[in-house]
């Protein structure tokens, strides 16, 4: 009963249209029934094999309404149009003179062919039923649309609500920063700096949109310092990280959360530490070519590994693919020691009325505040 259930909620659709031509075939033959020498079942077959080019004609019309107006094309609609008035011109003279007469051999003879005749009684049936079809296609469409309009108020509803949840948050978790980077100021100046750098690592993520938008590679760059930064406290200063940057890096831009995720992915799974073999990160700008090329070694980190949560090289590839299509290189060369990674993509300037997200004030609009480094109470 339960499957049977499921079955019906499934595919109810298909139920109703079978429910709505037996309810139109069965008016159909109590209209005409009684006056004929028909038994029931017989006069059942007969309307139902009657009414068969008309059910071809009502799906027929639907299907071409569905294909030439996602999106409207309405040649093709025309011109399908009158190729299903033909079919289904066919289809009738068949069921009238081949079909009806074997199904009731006692019935009336079917009507002298005339050609005239025929076309025009034909053509106002077709017409009838696409009438029909698309009235019932135009009533589903726009109940459709209306139901897509409700999701998407329903969306615009939770990315507002969303918004209003990271003004609030951000401000909170920014106060808070703030607040512990004034009490830890005067017995540690360390935890202190590192207070105020994971606040400029969490404002750039706040900044930043994990999509395609560009932001200045100066920014990336800082970014990148400060998480190492944060992760030479974290480890007492024994990170064995060169990070070297050549080429002017004035107004370039690039998609963001590229490079800090190759630099993340360094300082979860490479040995950081070991001073014979430090990490080696070289970044190039290359004004020549246009392009911004990204070098990077480590040593392999032995022993368990951390949880990766970030956005991983499997997105980065995805978004350097989206972005810049074939123009962009990335290499990879892993072995059981070390890991090798070379990147190459394309770089645009900032110009004209351009400007960062930092010029325009993108942090003004959640109110947050920039913790500054106050003096040391003495």
């Amino acid at each position: 009963m339960i499957n049977a259930l499921k079955f019906f909620t499934k595919h109810k659709i298909i139920f109703y249209h079978i429910g709505l031509w037996l309810v139109y075939i069965m008016i159909s033959i109590s209209a005409g029934i009684f006056t004929s020498t028909k038994s029931y079942s017989t006069g059942i077959l007969y309307f139902f094999v009657t009414y068969l080019p008309d059910i071809y004609a009502f799906y027929l019309c639907w299907i071409i309404y569905y294909i030439y107006t996602h999106p409207l094309n309405t040649w093709r609609l025309i011109v399908f149009l009158i190729l299903a008035h033909a079919s289904y011109a066919i289809f009738w003279y068949i069921t009238g003179y081949y079909i009806r007469p074997l199904v009731w051999p006692d019935g009336p003879a079917p009507r002298i062919f005339h050609f005239f005749d025929f076309i025009t009684l034909n053509l106002y049936k077709f017409v009838k039923y696409a009438l029909l079809s698309f009235s019932l296609f135009y009533f589903h469409e726009s109940f459709k649309r209306e139901k897509q309009l409700r999701i998407i108020e329903k969306e615009k509803l939770d990315t507002e609500n969303a918004f209003l949840r990271a003004q609030i948050n951000p401000h909170f978790l920014n106060n808070t920063l703030n607040f512990f980077y004034t009490k830890s100021l005067p017995f540690s100046p360390e935890l202190a700096n590192g207070i105020m750098t994971l606040s400029e690592i969490m404002r750039y993520s706040l900044e930043i949109d994990k999509d395609d938008r560009m932001t200045l590679i100066d920014e990336e760059i800082q970014h990148i310092k400060n998480v190492i930064k944060i992760n030479q406290l974290r480890f007492n200063h024994k990170l064995q990280i060169d990070f070297k940057i050549e080429g002017n890096t004035q107004n370039v831009r690039i998609i963001p959360l590229i490079l800090i995720t190759v630099v993340e992915n360094i300082l979860k799974h490479g040995n950081c530490t070991d001073k014979k073999y430090p990490v080696q990160i070289f970044l190039s700008i290359n004004e020549a070519d246009g392009y911004i090329y990204l070098n990077t070694y480590n040593q392999k980190k032995k022993g368990p590994k951390e949880l990766s949560s970030g956005i991983g090289l499997a997105n980065i590839k995805k978004r350097l693919s989206h972005h810049y299509q074939d123009k962009f290189m990335l290499t990879i060369t892993d072995t059981e020691q070390d890991y090798l990674l070379d990147l190459s993509i394309p770089f645009s300037t900032i110009t004209g009325e351009e400007k960062s997200f930092r010029e325009i004030n993108f942090l003004e609009k959640l109110h947050l505040q920039t913790i500054k480094p106050k003096p040391s109470i003495s």
